[in-house]
């Protein structure tokens, strides 16, 4: 069956996972396990990849290439993140400072910001809902950043526990966070509530050892190490049934996994 959207997967090895069956097939695109975040940027239709050796990536999945675009500044990044904009969608990179990717073929990029320079290294999790990008750090903060007005907010801290939160994901609107629990966030206010009702299996799963997450209409797709998974594992959550269900990978060794997102079909040649 030919799907609209697709699973990439990046570990040691690229590769795209079929989410209804879990079929995967690996990507001859190199050696990855030096990754340190990825995002599809979809004005460009191709994936850009952040490493621990300081460079930025860009991987055309259609004429599987890939190619080195920038080598500096970028070994402290531990997330990307695309916000829509009347452009197209602007590409952000939380490394020792905040960049907006100003060219994404050359990396030549600005400091958002400014000022804030340590804060951004200890970006656990990022995502955009709507113009604002949402940041939780192992600081136990949530962080809400307007991409449009460039004002900073601190919506979390204390005992909320969001060091313990890698990563956030925008369903329809809503933010939602694997921490401890499964939290459904106020993105005005910060507080969250329990996304699983009371007294179901699924409120007990701790998703703390999440390791990434990405979104498929209403479905989220996450990938667990540890926890009541004795292994790695990839699940599949529905937000509107609130049900969850593992997924048998089969035609890879996934236990590398570190970054996981949504490709549409027609950003990516699979068969």
């Amino acid at each position: 069956m030919l799907l609209d959207v697709y699973l990439l997967a990046i570990g040691r090895h690229m590769y795209v996972i079929n989410p209804l069956s879990g079929a995967s097939k690996p990507l001859d695109l190199g050696d990855w396990t030096s990754a340190t975040a990825a995002v599809i940027v979809p004005s460009t239709r191709k994936a850009y990849v952040t490493t621990s050796f300081n460079n930025l990536w860009e991987i055309d999945l259609v004429a599987m290439e890939s190619h080195n675009v920038s080598w500096d500044r970028w070994g402290t990044c531990n997330a990307l993140v695309t916000v829509p904009n009347s452009v197209g969608y602007s590409l952000f990179a939380f490394c020792h400072k905040l960049w907006l990717v100003d060219d994404l073929s050359t990396g030549q990029c600005t400091d958002f910001l400014g000022g804030f320079t340590d804060i951004w290294t200890k970006v656990n999790a990022a995502t955009s809902v709507g113009t604002k990008i949402f940041a939780t750090t192992s600081a136990n903060n949530l962080w809400c950043i307007d991409t449009v007005t460039k004002e900073i907010s601190k919506l979390g801290g204390g005992s909320d526990n969001w060091s313990n939160c890698h990563a956030l994901v925008e369903v329809k609107g809503r933010l939602y966070a694997f921490c401890y629990g499964l939290w459904e966030v106020d993105v005005t206010t910060g507080h969250y509530t329990q996304f699983f009702d009371e007294g179901s299996e699924e409120r007990n799963i701790n998703w703390s050892h999440t390791k990434s997450a990405t979104v498929i209409d209403t479905k989220v797709y996450v990938f667990c190490r540890g926890g009541i998974w004795t292994k790695d594992q990839l699940v599949e959550l529905d937000i509107i049934t609130k049900k969850v269900r593992e997924l048998s990978i089969s035609n890879g060794n996934l236990a590398n996994i570190k970054v996981l997102i949504a490709v549409d079909r027609n950003v990516i040649d699979h068969d």
